[in-house]
């Protein structure tokens, strides 16, 4: 398998997200082992499903976000 980013090659690797909320913590993916792209089936499943509008939801600004870290 070659990456998208950079053409190099890909290899299966295991992954751990302590941040999942679907319970699981360890999931299989791929890894580039020249620039660090990381592919799995869920990015996969986001590449596919390419929205078809901008993003029209509520979003952090930046004073919030400073005051949210500063704490």
């Amino acid at each position: 398998m070659r990456c998208e980013r950079c053409k190099g090659c890909m290899i299966r690797d295991s992954f751990v997200d302590l941040r999942d909320d679907t319970g699981r913590v360890l999931f299989e993916g791929w890894r580039c082992i020249n620039c660090g792209e990381v592919v799995d089936p869920v990015v996969l499943t986001h590449r596919i499903d390419v929205p078809t509008k901008p993003y029209r939801g509520q979003t952090r600004d930046r004073r919030t976000w400073e005051r949210l870290t500063a704490v």
